[in-house]
């Protein structure tokens, strides 16, 4: 009877034991499961609209004189924010991906930062003179580790284009060119930037910031006397 009764409390002891470490196991596998990681892709346009972006495009030749261009991708966290830089980690999709290793650059550590529930992975592109002659894509992807899962599906890649042809700006839209800075011109372009230090987009800014960009783009001109490439006056219809 003795016996049965210390064989009794031995296997209550080993399967408390048991539960204890299947508890640890499931904290730390639960607090790792509870923090995730996705890239932001909704982008707000107006007050009350949102566009998804899945790619973003760059042209070296709208950043005169510059030879790197960082684009800033936001990540969003899921779960408690950290108490430490905390490590994540990012991939290069080489299915996915056309841009040589000499074209772009990232962080050596990806580091997400204590007490923000959002983030930046910087990209840098890097111009080269193969990019006169074709557009490269670049695809990067999150990966899991044992700090974070993976977020929302559809939201762990993201594209970057680019090139350094003279191509038309996405946000030259047909509004930019009826309210305000006219038909497209590569050269047109170029006197916008000369006349306004600083500008590289008309993306984010308020009607009243366009409107000044133009105007001082339209005075640049007259005061210059600046031409298009064919000798035909150079416009901008903003008064």
């Amino acid at each position: 009877m003795k016996n049965k009764y210390i064989m009794y409390t031995l296997l209550l002891g080993l399967l408390a034991a048991l539960s204890l470490v299947s508890c640890d196991k499931q904290e730390i596998e639960t607090y790792h499961a509870n923090r995730s990681l996705f890239f932001e892709r909704w982008k707000q346009t107006s007050a009350t609209a949102r566009e998804r972006i899945d790619t973003v495009g760059y042209s070296f030749s709208h950043y005169v004189g510059e030879t790197e261009l960082t684009h800033e991708f936001q990540i969003k966290l899921i779960g408690a924010l950290l108490e430490e830089d905390t490590e994540y980690r990012v991939s290069v999709v080489d299915s996915l991906t056309t841009a040589t290793g000499d074209q772009y650059s990232l962080p050596e550590k990806l580091m997400f930062h204590k007490g923000m529930a959002s983030d930046v992975l910087p990209v840098t592109l890097k111009k080269a003179p193969s990019l006169k002659d074709k557009q490269v894509y670049l695809t990067l992807r999150l990966v899991a580790n044992e700090n974070f899962g993976l977020g929302y599906t559809g939201y762990s890649d993201v594209k970057i284009r680019f090139n350094d042809q003279e191509v038309i700006p996405l946000w030259w839209t047909q509004e930019v060119t009826d309210a305000y800075l006219g038909k497209y011109s590569f050269k047109k372009l170029e006197t916008i930037i000369a006349a306004n230090e600083g500008f590289s987009t008309f993306e984010g800014l308020s009607d009243t910031e366009k409107r000044k960009i133009a105007l001082k783009t339209k005075a640049y001109i007259l005061a210059n006397n600046i031409k298009e490439e064919n000798g035909d006056p150079m416009e901008v219809p903003m008064y």
